[in-house]
């Protein structure tokens, strides 16, 4: 029984193994003619395109074929009858070879093989039905409790039906959308994972508009409302990054800088739209966020304080509008 020798594996664009051979002997031949022993389907490629076999020193040695392409090996061109040794020691790492548009590994059995690695998080988290059901429970209390304050007394359980049909329509509308490019690229669906993610951003959105609300009004700090847009982001580039984790889960950092960019850029054209429409950085005008006044720590301003900023507040605007009418 003839040993293996090496591994030779062909890649998609996602450098996952398409197809495998393994080498009992040398000479090893690739190319588009029958007679070698990975055949390939490639018109940019020779009919013998490569060549590896140990040569008269015992080295293992690739040989470039009569190709007008000429090959890749480890990002090294090599030209047509161009003859290199190849790296076989045990922390070499296995070469990797681009015949046209044809990828491949070869991995030597003289090469160490890279020890296990951990499953991605994505495939661990999938498996948490109880824990899916708790965050559903927790997200529909919290959207019905909204509904229940916006709504009016007499229309609440046709406010809190329509809204559930609502929820439920966008909720597994894009939790099925990224199913589906999960299972395009992937081949496995992850639509536990994805709905979990959405459950989860759902609850910190609404966690970080009421807790912003609650302190702008308590502590009399405008500015938070005014800028929870930029926690917000946050907020949505993290659930972009760990629906893509689900996606793409070969490459975390690409899917991890797409994510920041695209918050980022997010965050970049909400500022620019305020400053155009405002002449301001902040998304509100006023603070509109009302609480019981028990829950007010802020020190009440006097009257007399009250009265004194809103004249010099009421300056401010007529001086605006008269510069505006002297502009038209």
């Amino acid at each position: 029984m003839s040993s293996t020798l090496a591994l030779l594996e062909v890649l998609d664009r996602d450098g996952v193994v398409r197809q495998s051979l393994k080498v009992g002997a040398w000479p090893l031949r690739v190319g588009r003619a029958f007679d070698n022993d990975l055949v390939l389907d490639d018109p940019y490629t020779a009919p013998e395109h490569l060549r590896i076999a140990r040569d008269d020193t015992g080295q293992l040695a690739l040989t470039v074929g009569d190709s007008v392409n000429g090959l890749h090996l480890n990002g090294r061109t090599l030209a047509a009858g161009e003859q290199v040794p190849l790296p076989a020691g045990p922390h070499d790492k296995p070469l990797l070879l681009v015949l046209g548009r044809t990828h491949l590994r070869l991995r030597l059995a003289t090469q160490r093989l890279a020890p296990e690695q951990r499953l991605g998080t994505a495939r661990v988290l999938t498996q948490g039905l109880p824990t899916l059901l708790v965050l559903a429970l927790a997200a529909a209390l919290v959207l019905g409790f909204n509904t229940w304050l916006e709504s009016e007394p007499d229309l609440l359980t046709k406010s809190l039906a329509s809204f559930a049909i609502s929820a439920l329509a966008i909720g597994f509308g894009w939790a099925g959308v990224w199913t589906l490019l999960s299972k395009v690229f992937t081949h496995q669906a992850h639509f536990g994972w994805h709905l979990r993610v959405m459950l989860l951003a759902v609850i910190a959105w609404e966690a970080l508009m009421a807790g912003t609300s609650l302190l702008a009004f308590a502590f009399s700090w405008p500015w938070i409302t005014d800028f929870n847009f930029v926690p917000a982001y946050a907020i949505l580039g993290a659930m972009l990054y760990f629906h893509l984790q689900a996606v793409e889960p070969l490459h975390p950092r690409r899917t991890l800088g797409f994510a920041v960019g695209s918050a980022l850029t997010g965050l970049a054209l909400s500022l620019w739209f305020n400053v155009q429409a405002t002449d301001r950085a902040g998304s509100e005008l006023y603070m509109n966020h009302l609480f019981p006044p028990a829950l007010r720590v802020a020190k009440p301003v006097e009257l007399t304080d009250f009265m004194q900023g809103a004249a010099e507040l009421q300056t401010r605007v007529d001086a605006k509008a008269k510069k505006t009418d002297a502009e038209d």
